[in-house]
């Protein structure tokens, strides 16, 4: 039986409240440390979903006392994963979800780029978001301009025990969403654009 340690859950969840004052809080946000929460969020997620083979989802948000913080992960299907509902009083910052497992009756199949659903549930909602793969891959999807960039390799978070190198033409720090699209609309493999 695998069992969790919620301590690392707690600790992320207080570092992710800390308060930020309203007329301030975007001009106090950086890049690093929205990447830092995201971490932390997904750092949990990837261990349920690896160990139930479900996508997780949540959201990173400004909370209505301006602190920010994200949501604890929801669990979906094999696919999907829907975000939970947040008060109306929270600002959306950011997705968060996960890829799940890998399926060992169906391996021809990478989950190791976002896809282009992925893409367009955080274009719909007017946000960012952030992936972490079946490789233990950490996505930023930058929805404003329109690409996906790598923040860590194979293995920065857990990986799936079936993980093999799935890429053979090696990672691609950054993807155009343009060329997501193509890889999908075309099948055509990451090596061959």
């Amino acid at each position: 039986m695998v069992q969790l340690s919620i301590l690392p859950l707690l600790a992320a969840v207080m570092m992710a409240a800390l308060p930020v004052h309203a007329e301030d809080r975007w001009e106090a946000l950086t890049f690093e440390r929205l990447d830092q929460v995201a971490e932390a969020a997904l750092n949990n997620a990837q261990n349920l979903s690896l160990l139930n083979n479900r996508e997780y989802c949540g959201y990173i948000a400004f909370d209505g006392k301006d602190r920010l913080r994200f949501t604890a992960p929801l669990k979906g299907d094999v696919e999907s994963c829907t975000p939970p509902e947040v008060p109306y009083s929270w600002e959306l910052i950011a997705s968060y979800h996960t890829h799940g497992a890998l399926n060992p009756q169906v391996p021809d199949v990478s989950y190791e780029l976002p896809s282009g659903d992925d893409l367009r549930g955080d274009m719909d909602e007017g946000i960012d978001g952030y992936l972490a793969t079946p490789g233990g891959r950490f996505w930023f999807i930058d929805t404003y301009d329109e690409v996906v960039i790598m923040l860590g390799g194979v293995g920065y978070f857990q990986p799936d025990s079936l993980f093999e190198q799935d890429i053979k033409c090696g990672p691609w720090a950054e993807r155009s969403f343009e060329q997501i699209f193509m890889m999908e609309d075309k099948e055509i493999d990451p090596c061959d654009l």
